[in-house]
């Protein structure tokens, strides 16, 4: 059997993930040098690891169309050489489907154009059943990598060693550099195809690669070692971390009253209107370290990727900062001293004694809500404010439905009472029986303690309101004739993180 330091390294990167046999594996393959290398090398393998091959190509259609069917030709007809053949399947993206995405969701060609290939490495992996996905990384490319995520602020998850597994994705050229990989092909007489976009500088990669990494080499020949050295620490630090907020989450977890409800959640967990959430409580008690981490978390949850920009997560985390006051509105606490845990509110960024509770920047808003937090992509957020208004009828106690969730209207010894099924502080009131509740009219009006009326869009702009959230804000009206502007009794903003405005029985 033919033996060389490349399929010695496969094999042995492989072998610890041998759980059972025959395994079977789908090995992407696009026909460039580190690709053709792993199927050459994963082919010579096949016996010794009792393993079953099929090999994916992907067609992003955003080249040449006879420079994009030629690269999946060669994979093909290689494949077919092979003794014996190995399956290809050759998968495609539709012409315009990468731009489309990218610019749908604010994203690079080149990332727009991954993601989309891994979405049918994912599908082609489910037709042909491979319990394994293996793509050609190697060591050149966890160098690119990490000189890209330094300098674009990338995350200690990012910068941390590329691991030779991630799930189901297995990478056993990850210990090889580029340069071995060309060497072997020429031992074996073997040509591969050069895609024409690796010569361009408009990708940042290829300019690390053409212009960076020349320079390291040029000016500090041991830049590669030290570089290992500075992701092995990173790696130790990234472990401790997660081991941390492992701890934290058990620790919080054991003191909720009520470990299962949404509420106390310590993991993000879903939701409606699309979005995450996660307990308040549990967030503020995190070292701003981890509070990144958590919100890294969420961004993968929801979808969004591991790239979102530091400085985004840095803005998200700062904003979110508890005040230790109690707001008052006119003329009612928005909750008791002994609740100030369960209303926490947010500082703003433009003014120090007014305040709010959204914090948003690039793809993501964050909003607390009570006591909780809840993480929204752009999409899912704009989805839900974006509903048209609303108006209901309460002619007695119970739960009515409403754009943000639940209405829990409620009977005490001091009248009726209205709050958010989800809103653990004290509900606005006391009301007569019927009442109405709807969203914002331009019109709007409501008693202030002198008797004269203001205008609820000047109240929303003092408090800061969100400009997309103030269209959601409930306005509770003592009375089914919604026309009289006088009757208006209440602002019930506690909910989303304001004061409740109240009008107190003249």
């Amino acid at each position: 059997m033919y033996s060389h330091p490349l399929i010695d390294a496969v094999f042995n990167n492989l072998k610890p993930f041998l759980t059972h046999i025959p395994c079977r594996f789908l090995l992407a393959c696009s026909g460039g040098a580190d690709s053709t290398a792993l199927l050459l090398a994963f082919h010579q393998l096949q016996t010794r690891l009792h393993c079953r091959l099929t090999a994916v190509t992907v067609n992003h259609n955003i080249r040449s169309a006879e420079e994009s069917a030629a690269d999946s030709a060669f994979v093909a007809e290689l494949c077919s050489r092979l003794e014996p053949p190995v399956p290809c399947v050759i998968a495609e993206i539709p012409a315009g489907e990468v731009a489309r995405y990218a610019k749908e969701r604010n994203r690079g060609m080149e990332d727009a154009a991954r993601t989309l290939r891994y979405r049918l490495f994912e599908e082609t992996a489910a037709s042909v059943g491979a319990d394994y996905i293996v793509t050609a990384h190697n060591r050149s490319d966890v160098y690119e990598t990490a000189l890209m995520r330094l300098f674009q602020g990338g995350s200690t998850a990012s910068l941390s060693v590329m691991p030779t597994r991630r799930g189901r994705y297995l990478r056993p050229l990850i210990t090889v550099e580029r340069s071995d990989i060309e060497v072997f092909l020429r031992q074996q007489g073997i040509v591969w195809r050069e895609d024409s976009t690796n010569a361009e500088d408009t990708y940042l990669r290829n300019r690390i690669r053409h212009y960076l990494v020349p320079a390291l080499a040029a000016t500090f020949g041991g830049w590669r070692t030290g570089l290992d050295k500075t992701l092995q620490r990173i790696a130790l630090d990234r472990s401790f971390c997660e081991e941390s907020l492992a701890t934290a989450r058990e620790t919080f977890t054991g003191m909720a009253d009520n470990a299962s409800s949404v509420a106390d959640a310590a993991n993000w967990e879903q939701c409606k209107y699309g979005a995450l959430v996660i307990a308040a409580d549990f967030f503020d008690s995190l070292h701003p370290a981890l509070r990144l981490r958590v919100l890294e978390q969420g961004c993968r949850r929801l979808g969004i990727g591991t790239r979102v920009p530091l400085g985004i997560l840095l803005r998200l985390s700062s904003k979110l900062t508890a005040v230790p006051e109690i707001l008052k509105g006119a003329g009612q606490e928005t909750a008791a001293a002994s609740d100030i845990s369960e209303t926490t509110l947010i500082v703003p960024e433009k003014q120090a004694d007014a305040y709010s509770k959204i914090a948003a920047a690039g793809a993501l808003r964050l909003e607390r809500r009570g006591n909780r937090i809840l993480l929204f992509d752009s999409t899912a957020y704009l989805t839900l404010y974006n509903q048209k208004s609303y108006i209901l009828t309460i002619p007695q106690c119970g739960e009515y439905a409403y754009p943000l969730g639940q209405l829990v209207v409620y009977h005490t010894a001091d009248g009726i009472f209205v709050r958010d099924s989800e809103d653990k502080s004290n509900g606005v009131g006391p009301f007569t029986l019927p009442i109405s509740v709807r969203s914002r009219r331009g019109s709007d009006r409501i008693q202030m303690k002198s008797g004269n009326l203001k205008e609820v869009k000047k109240i929303l702009n003092e408090w800061q309101v969100d400009s997309l959230a103030r269209e959601l804000l409930p306005i509770i009206i003592e009375d089914t004739c919604i026309r009289r502007r006088t009757r208006i009794r209440a602002l019930y903003g506690s909910f989303l993180g304001y004061k409740n405005w109240f009008v107190e029985e003249q």
